[in-house]
């Protein structure tokens, strides 16, 4: 086990440029990300909703049974990347590595509060404590991972393809955000990272494929989606399970500078339409699965 830790925990080098800490790059990220969370708040609170706020409420209702809280994973993803975003930003200011995923944490966490608070005063929507929990958690899952090097062979990845179009036909005001029917969330597994370095079965692996699961919902979710007609709706939009194969781009894009990083990230929380295999609750197989 130890070969495997010592394996999977190798640390990306930066340049030594990015050891120093340099005023001039922390004030720009600084003044950069607070003019982004502002603004986004702004935007949020100020257009998104602007002809039809309401007083500011707390979903006490339809918090866990909205969309089979397919959202809660939305949130969480989100939070991940979000975080890893601002912590690139950090660290390119010359702030230590561990720090800069902490001072990423807490902005994510900032700004997943912001959303929130939009939601808060939207016609329809509310202040979701469910929601903000589930931003946050994953807005520290990548400092979690820099402190547990056997998650880093782990990946968070979204997938969105519109199988069916039931969710615009029936809500005028429909999003690609919302559609949950159709977006497909995957876990991605760096097998060669959880091997031990030198062995057969790791000189045999790609070491830049990996292995993914998968999870959505099924598209007879209907009206239980809005948590409309609980009764006559409930148990319908079924989840359904995947796995799959994938590409980790961390093994192909040489991780030895900040903008190299930023695009290896943002690639690895994509999921790449590849053969898949669904497990449950039905079987079958996919060519091609988005």
């Amino acid at each position: 086990m130890k070969g495997n830790q010592a394996h999977a925990s190798a640390p990306i080098v930066l340049p030594d440029s990015l050891k120093v800490i340099k005023p001039k790059r922390v004030a720009i990220v600084g003044v950069t990300t607070t003019l982004s969370l502002a603004g986004t708040y702004a935007y949020l609170q100020n257009v998104w909703w602007k002809d039809q706020q309401s007083s500011f409420k707390i979903d006490h209702d339809m918090d866990y049974r909205y969309a089979k809280n397919m959202d809660k994973a939305a949130h969480f993803i989100g939070g991940a990347i979000s975080a890893e975003l601002f912590g690139v930003a950090f660290e390119w200011s010359g702030v230590q590595r561990k720090n800069a995923l902490l001072y990423g944490g807490i902005a994510s966490t900032a700004l997943q509060a912001f959303i929130e608070v939009k939601d808060a005063y939207a016609p329809t929507y509310g202040f979701s404590f469910g929601d903000l929990g589930a931003g946050a958690v994953g807005s520290f899952w990548p400092l979690l991972q820099y402190h547990v090097p056997v998650t880093r062979a782990l990946q968070l990845k979204l997938s969105y393809y519109k199988h069916e179009n039931y969710y615009y036909q029936q809500f005028p005001y429909a999003q690609l955000i919302d559609d949950y029917m159709n977006q497909t969330y995957w876990v991605s597994a760096s097998i060669n990272d959880w091997l031990p370095k030198g062995s057969r079965t790791e000189k045999l692996w790609p070491d830049f494929l990996s292995i993914c699961g998968g999870w959505g919902v099924a598209s007879d979710l209907n009206l239980y989606y809005t948590g409309q007609n609980l009764e006559v709706n409930k148990g319908k939009g079924h989840f359904e399970y995947y796995v799959s194969v994938d590409i980790d781009w961390r093994k192909i894009i040489k991780q030895n500078t900040a903008f190299k990083r930023v695009i290896s990230y943002s690639l690895n929380h994509v999921k790449l339409p590849l053969p898949t295999l669904q497990i449950g609750p039905q079987t079958g197989g996919y060519w091609v699965f988005w």
